[in-house]
């Protein structure tokens, strides 16, 4: 195989548990724990890890380098990687698993392969493998083939795109969706719960137009046409929360949104002009194209 060891930065719950696997499939697995705790060593050695002690012994030895690991911590580490990669004369694949942005990602991009590195872009989506279920590695960049032998063995590869930045991408829109579906809920339930009225949005709120994800894509195709009516309640929405305590930023952005798309050709339209026949991703092109989301 062309990968033998494969370094993990670090073992977390999710780098533990894909080095588990790896180790698993006949991979030796390596990571650097000095001035770690008992309980992070403990940890790496219950997974098969090996402590070769320093960041240099790890670039120096293993074939790929995954970084996975606080996302605040991505960027210091590949410039780490970076000068062990120097001082050990060892150029290693590198690849960034963490929740970063494209233009985070393209800065490490900068910092890996300044220093003679392969740099592969990676967006984890899903918890840690188990034995019924691999999460699986979005990958971008001119070497994402690269990661293609690791499929099946401790996660699932699919290449996403030839550009640095698409496999973060995947990560930051998921996380955003699921995260910022997270946070809205329990805002609205907050609010809800201040004013008594728990009970009946709870019964509600799964059988609205915004329950699955082909009515989000079908309300889409509508979005436009009624964002203009949609910006003052948004305000409206903001001002409810912050009046009782609770952040009404999202709703402050939504209506931002919101008067963005009316102010596009969708926008203009009447409901009874939209075409029912229209996909979301048609909408999306047609909005990026005018709003300039791809800037």
């Amino acid at each position: 195989m062309p990968f033998s060891t494969i370094g993990i930065m670090s073992p977390g719950v999710m780098g533990s548990g894909i080095g588990r696997f790896l180790a698993r499939n006949g991979y030796r697995v390596v990571t650097a724990l000095d001035g770690r705790s008992d309980f992070t060593r403990k940890r790496a050695a219950d997974n098969g890890f090996e402590d070769v002690g320093t960041l240099d012994a790890v670039v120096a030895e293993a074939d790929l380098i995954l970084s996975i690991l606080d996302p605040a911590k991505a960027v210091p580490l590949a410039r780490d990687v970076a000068a062990a990669m120097k001082r050990t004369n060892r150029r290693s694949v590198f690849a960034d698993c963490n929740a970063t942005s494209p233009q985070t990602a393209c800065e490490m991009q900068g910092i890996i392969e300044g220093a003679g590195g392969v740099f592969i872009d990676v967006g984890i989506i899903g918890a840690r493998p188990t034995e019924k279920v691999f999460p699986l590695f979005a990958t971008s960049g001119a070497d994402a083939d690269l990661l293609a032998e690791l499929d099946g063995k401790a996660v699932k590869i699919m290449k996403i795109g030839p550009e640095v930045g698409q496999g973060s991408a995947v990560k930051i829109c998921n996380g955003a969706y699921n995260k910022g579906a997270f946070a809205l809920y329990a805002v609205v339930m907050l609010a809800a719960e201040h004013y008594g009225c728990t009970e009946f949005l709870r019964e509600r709120l799964p059988h609205s137009q915004a329950g699955t994800v082909p009515l989000l894509d079908e309300a889409l195709n509508r979005l436009p046409a009624l964002s203009g009516r949609y910006v003052g309640e948004m305000e409206q929405v903001a001002e409810t929360f912050e009046s009782i305590g609770l952040p009404g930023g999202f709703h402050d952005a939504s209506a931002t949104l919101f008067r963005m798309l009316n102010a596009t050709s969708l926008g203009s339209e009447q409901r009874e002009q939209v075409d029912p026949n229209r996909s979301s991703v048609d909408v999306l092109k047609m909005l990026v194209a005018e709003i300039g989301a791809k800037g």
